[in-house]
């Protein structure tokens, strides 16, 4: 039986003008379990634009400006292009995000999103890490699997940023491995 994933090799990765390099390994499957525990724990859970565009409708009505149900139309009319193709319809949610980032409702979903996104770098740079060299930079050490917080938060933020996001994109299956993922093609039934 041939295995879905197999482990790629490490990755050096280095900024470009920085003098350190950083080793990143993608994931095995149970590693990446790992992480999303550990980005529930620390991230908390991403609100996803459903909820959000909700909690945006909610604060539209709290606010009770005398154009609200023009608002909440405007708000149906976003989500139903999620892809962003009518930019007009984008630029009118984004005015009335902008006027409704303050009302708890919806400012404690936007502050849950930019918690999760923040820290995802962070953890996932924790968990993928294998090793780093370069001026500035402490002696290397894995606990259980895992850099030590205390030891991470001692990087760069700009460089830890930059090397979790690139681990967070190891994670993603490369183009070999995405037909795996394919369904499997339809097939007469069989008596």
């Amino acid at each position: 039986m041939v295995p879905v994933f197999s482990r790629r090799e490490a990755e050096r990765f280095t900024l470009p003008g920085s003098p350190r390099t950083y080793n990143l390994a993608p994931l095995t499957f149970r590693e990446r379990q790992a992480f999303r525990a550990e980005m529930a724990r620390e991230g908390g859970l991403y609100p996803p634009r459903p909820q959000l565009l909700d909690a945006l409708r909610e604060a539209v009505r709290e606010a009770s400006p005398g154009n609200a149900e023009d608002l909440v139309a405007h708000i149906d009319a976003a989500e139903t292009d999620p892809d962003g193709e009518d930019r007009a319809a984008q630029q009118r949610l984004a005015t009335i995000e902008a006027a409704c980032a303050g009302i708890p409702v919806y400012a404690t979903l936007i502050a849950a999103r930019q918690r999760y996104v923040s820290m995802l770098p962070w953890v996932a740079a924790r968990h993928a890490l294998r090793g780093w060299e370069g001026d500035g930079l402490p002696p290397f050490a894995r606990t259980g699997g895992l850099v030590a917080a205390d030891l991470l938060d001692l990087l760069p933020g700009e460089e830890i940023e930059a090397v979790g996001s690139r681990a967070a994109e190891l994670m993603q299956p490369d183009r070999a491995a995405e037909g795996n993922f394919e369904p499997p093609s339809s097939s007469p039934a069989t008596p």
